[in-house]
């Protein structure tokens, strides 16, 4: 959604520019790309433009805002900079820089104009990116503060989870730490959402669940996390040609089964249980041919009639009764007691 400022920013830009002299005006324009070319200069390379160092670029573009600060032309511009002031309390103080260009920015060629007249004032500081956040500009330190703090309660809470959330519980965990870090006051939903936003480590999947990036079924590093996504989301076992076809579902391309197949087979997440199906190890599958998940059953319960077993595999692997007998019978793993009952040899 556009928010309008009361008078266009490529006009205020302008209008700020009359006061400069014109090759301190020059630089200002290729420093925030507002003339012909919309690339923001390094002070290197525009000191290569013009034969003199960095650092002189750097007091020609101090020089620069010096005046415009103190022209009456700026204080004309009151209006705009109340208006900026106003959309940043609306939300929330700290919002990520593309967000803020792109609402805005009557159209995209305008957004360097934005970047520089939240340059320009003073109450507005603008933060890198860094490892956990993207590009920010924030309207006071306390508000900075008490998104990253809460932020990283979130982070560090879903970690403690383990896997995705519903948004809704993801709204809960922010809203308790926005709480915790004492900005609940101005953090309504709209404000934590824009405030998640800015993390870089939080983010949302195929399924519109959240969690951390470095979660597989957030952010799945190749065929096998999507198989996982896949059958996770399924929740009961498939065939692999029917995983393949749920992940091209999925990234919107087909993938070969056979690939999804010889995946499966290297991950000891995935459990085969039957004629080309897999299912999850943690659904509490266990791995191995009919034989071994005789065997765990037997260790587990210990020794057990026929009947028993079979149906105990059976809810294990999709095979036929007469499958687990078969292998029940083999003497070099199992033995037949005097009663009848079948344990471990």
């Amino acid at each position: 959604m556009k928010y309008d400022l009361p008078i266009h920013p490529e006009e205020a830009t302008k209008k700020l520019f009359t006061v400069l002299p014109k090759r301190t005006k020059d630089i200002l324009e290729q420093r925030f790309g507002l003339g012909k070319n919309p690339n923001r200069m390094t002070l290197e390379a525009i000191g290569q433009k013009y034969g003199i160092t960095r650092e002189r670029v750097r007091q020609i573009e101090a020089d620069g805002f010096n005046r415009i600060k103190k022209s009456p032309q700026l204080g004309e511009l009151k209006e705009i900079f109340a208006s900026l002031e106003n959309y940043f309390e609306k939300e929330g103080r700290v919002i990520k820089e593309d967000k803020i260009l792109k609402t805005l920015a009557p159209h995209p060629k305008h957004e360097n104009h934005i970047y520089f007249l939240l340059s320009l004032h003073q109450s507005f500081e603008r933060f890198h990116e860094s490892d956990d956040l993207h590009e920010r500009w924030t309207y006071g330190e306390e508000a900075h503060d008490a998104a990253k703090r809460t932020l990283q309660g979130a982070v560090d809470k879903l970690r403690e989870i383990g896997k995705p959330v519903a948004e809704p519980q993801l709204f809960e965990i922010i809203s308790s730490f926005a709480k915790n870090a004492g900005a609940l006051s101005f953090a309504n939903q709209a404000v934590l959402a824009n405030w998640l936003m800015l993390s870089k480590m939080i983010a949302k999947n195929y399924f519109d669940q959240w969690g951390l990036i470095e979660f597989p079924e957030i952010k799945p590093r190749g065929v096998r996390d999507l198989s996982h996504m896949v059958l996770s989301r399924y929740g009961k076992p498939l065939h692999f040609s029917a995983v393949a076809s749920g992940i091209g579902k999925l990234i919107g391309k087909p993938v070969h089964t056979q690939t999804v197949h010889n995946e499966l087979i290297k991950d000891n997440r995935f459990v085969l249980v039957g004629r080309g199906l897999y299912a999850l190890k943690n659904w509490g599958y266990t791995a191995g041919v009919v034989k071994d998940v005789i065997s765990d059953v037997l260790e587990k319960s210990g020794p057990m009639a026929k009947e028993k077993v079979i149906a105990a595999v059976l809810k294990q692997r999709f095979v036929k009764p007469n499958t687990v007998f078969i292998n029940l019978e083999n003497k070099k793993y199992f033995k037949k007691l005097a009663d009848g009952k079948y344990s471990l040899k």
